[in-house]
């Protein structure tokens, strides 16, 4: 009887570490980590980006920490990676365009698939590429993010901020085509401006035309509100801001 139960317990502890090892929350420091994540992130939401960053900064040098004490320990890649678009995000919202892009870089290399990395990766290169003087080739990098996004069948909101979704992506792609001078609606290339204003509107601005003076308002009204259709588009790029939680 007694070799029965020592037996049992044997099976018992193999089944408990093995449900542990397929547990995320459950590996060396993860539970903990994790759980300090879910806190950036609330903070994050809540708008102190100063004191979320402070957060993902201590979070990942303790997660770093364990893979020295422990280069065994199964700390699951994802949590590098939330680690890093955290610090991405935070780093975008402070307006340190060129440190956020080092990290969601370093956070691709652990979820490629990762679309708050993606769109954090994208707003970078697009806030680097539109200072004066404008860098097409940067911004061009965040064109192909967008293009990617779409193609690539990834969620489409950010899991820690449902607010941050692929309407941002339009937006920024409708915000770099303008950059770059195209302001076409090129349907079979998917490009330009205007194409990306009708993508996010659900194609109300469609009575804008390029050649047609009396199109350049915000209000199909018949009149000429702004002197181009550079302006016209401009400024509803920017009431469109007001719509859409920008990126």
């Amino acid at each position: 009887m007694k070799r029965i139960i020592k037996i049992t317990g044997i099976i018992m502890m193999i089944f408990v570490l093995s449900c542990e090892a397929n547990d995320p929350l459950s590996f060396y420091g993860g539970g903990e980590l994790v759980e300090r994540i879910e806190e950036a992130w609330s903070v994050f939401r809540d708008g102190y980006f100063d004191s979320s960053l402070a957060i993902f900064d201590s979070t990942l040098i303790d997660a770093e920490s364990i893979m020295l004490e422990d280069p065994n320990a199964n700390l699951i890649r994802s949590t590098f990676g939330d680690i890093h678009t955290g610090i991405g995000w935070c780093n975008l919202r402070l307006l340190h365009a060129e440190t956020a892009r080092e990290h969601f870089i370093i956070s691709q290399g652990y979820e490629l698939y990762s679309f708050g990395t993606s769109v954090g990766l994208m707003t970078a290169y697009y806030e680097l590429g539109t200072v004066f003087p404008i860098n097409s080739t940067v911004v061009d990098s965040a064109i192909q993010i967008g293009h990617w996004i779409f193609s690539s069948g990834m969620p489409e909101e950010f899991e820690y901020n449902q607010s941050i979704n692929v309407d941002d992506v339009r937006l920024l792609m409708a915000k770099c085509y303008y950059a770059k001078g195209d302001l076409s609606n090129n349907i079979t290339e998917e490009r330009g401006a205007l194409y990306w204003i009708l993508e996010l509107n659900d194609g109300y601005y469609g009575y804008l035309d390029e050649n047609d003076s009396y199109t350049w308002n915000l209000y199909n009204n018949g009149e000429q509100d702004y002197d181009s259709f550079e302006e016209a588009t401009l400024m509803i790029i920017l009431e469109l801001e007001k719509e859409v939680f920008p990126a």
